[in-house]
């Protein structure tokens, strides 16, 4: 167990995780740094070098226009896979652009993330008519097969674990969202053998709840 500061609203807690690079703030719901001694054994951060050339040549093919924020925020989402504090402080040197505009933007819309997700991205859906049948068990379920709490991303950066209000599919829930592929109708076993298509492996779940 280790206690953590929130570096976004000051709030401290108690963290009993299994060595996550970054964990989410039970007050602000912001993404916060793990410290060292509670990441332990994980794998290595993405590193920094070169992000700097990403900036100049995304503002470049944007024209340093300051109205198109959004659209510059979006190309370098999809580059990095996540928005690092130095390449929103650098888009806010070169466009001459208060960070305090910026940073409620990339907190705001659910498409930005400020630390490294996972190369799978798994979505839950929340909404009411999933819950009604079963999100939460579904939740629970990718939760322990991945060994980390929503908001969090797995040390080998496979997997990032989030939950949404809706998917849009409350006919089939309850349902998620891997990547850009919708799977519907779960239980806790259909979910186990969906996550068994990208690597996850379950053999002490193999006769477990349907």
């Amino acid at each position: 167990m280790s206690r953590v500061k929130c570096e976004h609203c000051g709030y401290v807690w108690d963290y009993r995780g299994r060595g996550v690079l970054h964990t989410t703030c039970p007050r602000c719901r912001l993404k916060v740094k793990l410290p060292k001694e509670a990441v332990g054994r994980r794998g290595a951060e993405p590193g920094v070098q070169g992000r700097g050339d990403l900036v100049n040549r995304v503002l470049e093919d944007f024209g340093y226009d300051g109205d198109k924020l959004i659209q510059i925020l979006i190309r370098l989402q999809k580059e990095l896979g996540w928005l690092p504090m130095e390449v929103l402080r650098e888009v806010s040197r070169q466009l001459n652009v208060p960070l305090s505009r910026i940073y409620p933007i990339v907190t705001f819309y659910k498409a930005f993330s400020l630390a490294p997700r996972g190369r799978n991205l798994i979505r839950v859906c929340m909404g009411t008519s999933c819950q009604v049948r079963g999100s939460q068990m579904i939740l629970e379920r990718i939760s322990n097969l991945l060994g980390i709490s929503p908001g969090e991303t797995t040390p080998d950066l496979r997997f990032t674990l989030e939950t949404v209000n809706c998917l849009g599919c409350c006919a089939i829930g309850p349902v998620i969202m891997v990547n850009d592929e919708y799977y519907g109708n779960l239980t806790p076993a259909s979910v186990t053998k969906v996550l068994e298509r990208f690597g996850v492996k379950a053999p002490s779940l193999a006769g477990g709840v349907g």
